[in-house]
């Protein structure tokens, strides 16, 4: 096939699979020579909750080429392409891994190449970067509403055996707060940062990691159903989970402070999402709730539920959003702030919105803001 002929192929591909401005389309034009004709290539993505193999995210092979076609995002996401498994996910040509890529909206047509699969290349087993006073609870807690175990890490501060009663700090995405080797997109590093506010300023407070199910992670962090993903719908019982097994196991085995000022909830992206809702739906329980880069996109029932809950007690709520995660991110959060503000969070007692210039919806984002939203959430 000549240049001019190969040209015009890929203009006709692009112009096939991105015929409307409601989907994207993703094309690798470059894949390794060691890729298998049989191999199917997925997008991992915070849009399937990072599921490495999901088969409504599989490329489709055409000339050579593989492209996914998805209804456009209003905001910026990160993914990353894989042939089934995290063992098998893209990684640089020396074989080191490459950070997330980032999808920016209003853009109709991504071009990818992979320059390597992690498969292809003999790997060491990544080292836990986990701190010493970090702990697996003893069994996994059961999830009696969703009928399934869940895994929880712990964090425990310096002076655990001074005092008798902590704020306790609940957190999604467990994989992601204290550990490089558990990591799916980067740790945030929660323990060293609790060590460093406790040495530095006197702060203390047990970390409770709750890791997710990457195959019902979209569905447990959100209540409401997004039936164009089919995804969602089991928030509430996930909200119970917490509250109702996993809450009460701390306060029973763990020296807790369980008043509802000592308890924060915290999460990012769906997390950040599933954390407004449990705040709004607990009160009495959670007093602090850190609200960062929320996926409100998801569904748009999360406003009409907002506009019903009046403010209760003396919650704070601290919002966070990044400037370059897309204008529709900032308009979202902008208008989530503007119904708590209606309904109560009419101080900076209650109500905290940060919307940083250089913020993308990345964890190292997340990271560099948590102390910020800590020294808010619990006045220190």
């Amino acid at each position: 096939m000549t240049t001019m002929k190969k040209k015009i192929l890929a203009v006709l591909l692009v112009l096939t699979y991105s015929c409307a401005f409601s989907q994207v389309v993703f094309i690798i034009d470059s894949v390794p020579q060691s890729t298998k004709s049989e191999d199917t290539i997925f997008l991992a993505s915070e849009l399937n909750g990072w599921m490495p193999n999901d088969k409504s995210m599989a490329f489709d092979k055409v000339d050579g080429k593989y492209i996914l076609t998805l209804n456009a995002n209003p905001d910026t996401f990160e993914y990353k392409v894989s042939k089934g498994s995290w063992k098998m996910v893209e990684v640089d040509e020396k074989g080191n891994d490459i950070r997330n890529r980032i999808y920016f909206p209003k853009k109709d047509t991504v071009f990818l190449r992979v320059k390597g699969w992690r498969d292809d290349f003999k790997r060491n087993p990544k080292k836990s970067t986990a701190s010493k006073n970090v702990r697996f609870l003893p069994t996994n807690i059961e999830m009696r509403k969703l009928k399934r175990k869940r895994t929880v890490r712990v964090y425990l501060p310096p002076n655990y055996h001074k005092r008798q009663a902590f704020p306790v700090i609940y957190m999604h995405d467990g994989q992601n707060v204290f550990d490089d080797a558990t990591s799916f997109a980067g740790e945030w590093g929660i323990d060293e940062i609790m060590d460093s506010l406790y040495h530095a300023r006197g702060f203390s407070a047990i970390v409770v990691a709750i890791y997710n199910d990457s195959k019902e992670r979209l569905n447990e962090y959100s209540p409401w159903r997004n039936d164009s993903l089919g995804y969602g719908g089991d928030g509430d019982k996930y909200a119970d989970f917490i509250v109702n097994d996993l809450k009460p196991y701390m306060d029973r085995n763990f020296r807790t402070n369980p008043l509802p000022q000592y308890n924060a909830i915290i999460g990012s992206s769906m997390g950040g999402l599933i954390s407004l809702y449990i705040g709004l739906e607990y009160p009495k329980v959670f007093g602090r709730v850190g609200v960062f880069s929320p996926s409100l996109w998801f569904s748009p029932e999360v406003f009409s539920y907002v506009s019903k809950k009046k403010r209760r007690n003396n919650q704070r709520f601290y919002l966070l959003a990044g400037e370059k995660e897309g204008e529709k991110m900032v308009e979202n959060l902008k208008l989530l702030e503007g119904y708590m503000y209606s309904n109560g969070y009419d101080s900076p007692d209650y109500l905290k919105i940060k919307i940083a210039p250089d913020g993308r919806h990345s964890e190292w984002f997340w990271k560099r803001e948590f102390v910020e939203a800590i020294e808010y959430l619990f006045g220190i």
